[in-house]
């Protein structure tokens, strides 16, 4: 009995220590489980901040939505000018191409006085039969040095050659600060092209402007002139209603409202275009530009900025003519200097070699010196040289570039004649833009109250829809005269602007107007 339960004890004490070696071997492999887990875990951690960090290191940076580009301000007008002095691609251009010209100068005098050099290695093959002749150089009969074999074989010998030379010819009588100042003077007159150009970008920026301001008070008036028809319809359709008018009047007052509304449409494209043709000369093509009119529009007699005739010869149409007179000028100067002997200066040093040996001994390895060469020789020298038949060249372009002279002078005479035309012109404009805008503001309130004065003869059946309809029509007119008459002085100051080649003053007072200043 007691042999059975000792069985039973260790039975049990065996299933019990089964069951522990079950359970720490489920607890390993749940920790090596749970081990491998966190290798890959931390696999795919290191992997995305290595992602992360090599897309922080590119030059483009991720970007969860596209950047929005903010629109530009309202331009003022002097802001308009200032804007299109710095973005429009053709001052750019012109711009670099002073730059250019001034870099020139600097390039043609290393070129005049920087020497020559030649570093040069060559090697050839080839047979070294020699004939007593004489021969112009040429590049297909090479020439042979020392005496040749004593008979005439074709077997291939080895030549090898390499030397330098300095050729400087420092004196030319003048010719090389000829060449200098012609250089110079074409910077002069790429310097004063630019000038012209910038004027006339800026007058053109300018007058763009205030195109845009005429037609965006076109707009505006047609606005107001839709609004008064549409008032007006109202008012007509109250009394056909009322059995007071016809349906006739009803349909014609429609009409007209319909036309102002076409009107809108038509002005709102025309300001639309100009915006568009200002945003261009501004260096913002294919943008819809927002113009500020404060102080602009409403000033009618702003203060004349050039009363003072202008200098002619100090406009920069003037400068570039008078620069391409010099330039002529300066090319002449070049030509007269051309026929006059070069002194040329030359030194060098060169080394021979040659697998040749007809009666000599003192060429050390003769097989190597073929291509390495050994024998050296140096040489200095003067040499004169005289294209005396260049005379007769010299003596044609001069007589063309005396041609060019009298034609530049004659295209000067017709620029200072044109800025005297047009200061004529603008000051004839100026009278008469004054006048135009001190008398607009006078048919403006006549057409307003004629306006009035017809909705109230046609409220109280005295007038017709088609004569209230001609009276708003004449006062939109008037008002649009009238804003073309206050930007009209503005455009004759521009003009005299321009003729005196100076917007600055102009500049000047339109922007003290648009911070509110007071004359």
């Amino acid at each position: 009995m007691s042999g059975i339960c000792n069985f039973r004890k260790r039975s049990e004490g065996t299933r019990i220590s089964l069951f522990f070696r079950r359970l720490r071997k489920s607890v390993a492999q749940l920790v090596i489980e749970i081990i491998s887990h966190k290798r890959r875990l931390t696999f795919v951690l290191v992997a995305y901040l290595l992602a992360i960090a090599e897309a922080a290191g590119q030059d483009q940076p991720i970007e969860l939505k596209p950047p929005i580009s903010p629109a530009p301000a309202p331009l003022t007008l002097d802001g308009a000018v200032a804007l299109s002095e710095k973005n429009y691609p053709k001052l750019l251009q012109a711009q670099a191409e002073v730059r250019a010209a001034q870099k020139q100068v600097t390039v043609q005098r290393i070129k005049e006085y920087n020497p020559d050099s030649l570093l040069s290695y060559q090697n050839v093959a080839g047979s070294h039969n020699r004939l007593t002749q004489t021969l112009f150089s040429s590049p297909a009969l090479p020439t042979t040095p020392g005496p040749g074999p004593e008979r005439v074989e074709m077997r291939g010998q080895a030549f090898s050659g390499a030397g330098f030379i300095i050729d400087w010819a420092p004196i030319d009588f003048g010719l090389h600060k000829a060449r200098i100042d012609l250089a110079r003077t074409q910077y002069g007159l790429t310097k004063a092209r630019h000038g012209a150009t910038l004027l006339d970008v800026t007058v053109e920026a300018a007058s763009r402007y205030l195109d845009a301001l005429v037609m965006h008070e076109q707009v505006t008036v047609a606005q107001a002139n839709l609004q008064r028809f549409a008032d007006f319809s109202k008012v007509v359709h109250a009394q056909v209603d009322a059995g007071l008018k016809s349906g006739a009047d009803a349909s014609l007052a429609d009409s007209q409202l319909a036309n102002a509304r076409n009107d809108l449409i038509r002005a709102g494209l025309n300001d639309d275009l100009a915006r568009a043709a200002l945003g261009y000369i501004v260096g913002l093509g294919g943008e819809f530009v927002e113009i500020d009119s404060t102080g602009i529009i409403d000033v009618t007699e702003p203060l004349e900025t050039q009363r003072a005739l202008p200098v002619f010869e100090h406009h920069p149409l003037a400068l570039a003519g008078r620069a391409a007179i010099s330039t002529n000028i300066a090319q002449r100067h070049v030509l007269s200097k051309e026929y006059y002997p070069v002194l040329r200066w030359l030194g060098g040093m060169n080394l021979r070699g040659t697998t040749f040996n007809n009666n000599r001994g003192d060429v050390e390895s003769p097989n190597v010196s073929g291509i390495f060469p050994v024998i050296p020789n140096w040489n200095v020298g003067l040499m004169i040289d005289l294209p005396f038949f260049d005379i007769i060249r010299i003596r044609a372009e001069k007589n063309v570039v005396a041609e060019q002279i009298t034609a530049a002078e004659r295209a000067y005479d017709l620029v200072i004649q044109g800025l005297k035309t047009e200061n004529a012109q603008a000051r004839a404009r100026m009278r008469a833009a004054v006048q135009l805008a001190a008398n607009m503001p006078i048919q403006v309130d006549a057409a307003r109250i004629a306006a009035a004065q017809a909705q109230a003869r046609y409220e109280a059946g005295l007038a017709t829809v088609a004569q209230v309809a001609e009276a708003n029509q004449i006062l939109a007119d008037s008002r649009v005269k009238l804003a073309v008459a206050n930007v009209g002085v503005w455009r004759a100051l521009l003009a005299v602007a321009s003729v005196h080649g100076n917007l600055q003053p102009f500049l000047a007072e339109a922007k003290r107007l648009s911070k509110g200043g007071t004359r």
